[in-house]
């Protein structure tokens, strides 16, 4: 009978350690974020439709750091997230004027994620509107943004993006759906953050965005696309 104890005491161990392993080679959300990403698709929830091709001048790119910082080409993409479809119209012709892409002009931004293996996380964009300039200034300006608003850096931060992967890793989607809420802030002279009024934070589009993980840095890929 002690036999038996021991064998069945043994299997048990063997299983518990084996099950800590797969435990602690699953890799993190915030490591398989990492790296150089290509928008393939984007998708409006609330319509189907699908704006790729709207938001690419000439490629939507991401490139993720491990200190959480971004560096990417989405501008186009976060204007039609933030103000929405119908204010996109609007401002579609004058955009790659704005966002010049082709000279390696990029856009800045961070990301905030747990450790683990995570569900939801925290993307925020930097648009800068430059006085004098035909820049985002004249986008907004379009919109119909006051000139209390325009001439600032906007930090748009979206809180609880879904994100997922496929199995090798190699395809990456974010959701900014129902669960997700945005903050847009400007900072005082200080680095403190001040919350900018200029548009409602509640009429963000929820958008389905799919990315491929590229091996090549992502002003590579713009030369390589504007080409």
């Amino acid at each position: 009978m002690k036999k038996y104890l021991l064998i069945f005491a043994s299997l048990a161990l063997f299983f518990s350690f084996s099950g800590c392993d797969l435990v602690q080679e699953e890799t993190p959300t915030k490591t398989q974020m990492e790296g150089t990403w290509e928008v393939t698709k984007a998708v409006d929830m609330s319509t189907g439709q699908d704006i790729t091709s709207r938001i690419n001048f000439p490629i939507t790119a991401f490139h993720l750091s491990s200190d959480g910082t971004i560096i990417s080409t989405a501008g186009p993409l976060i204007m039609y997230i933030v103000y929405g479809d119908s204010k996109y119209v609007q401002i579609a012709s004058d955009i790659d004027q704005v966002f010049n892409y082709a000279s390696l002009d990029l856009n800045g931004g961070e990301f905030f994620i747990g450790g683990g293996v995570e569900t939801r996380f925290t993307l925020e964009m930097k648009l800068e509107g430059l006085p004098g300039q035909k820049a985002l200034t004249t986008l907004l300006e379009l919109i119909g943004i006051g000139n209390d608003y325009l001439d600032v850096v906007v930090y748009h931060k979206f809180q609880d993006v879904k994100i997922d992967f496929t199995e090798d890793g190699n395809t990456m989607y974010w959701e900014i759906d129902n669960g997700t809420t945005a903050i847009y802030n400007t900072k005082d002279n200080y680095g403190n953050y001040v919350l900018w009024q200029g548009w409602p934070i509640n009429n963000f589009s929820k958008v389905q965005i799919t990315m491929e993980k590229r091996v090549k840095d992502i002003r590579d890929l713009i030369e390589d696309t504007a080409n």
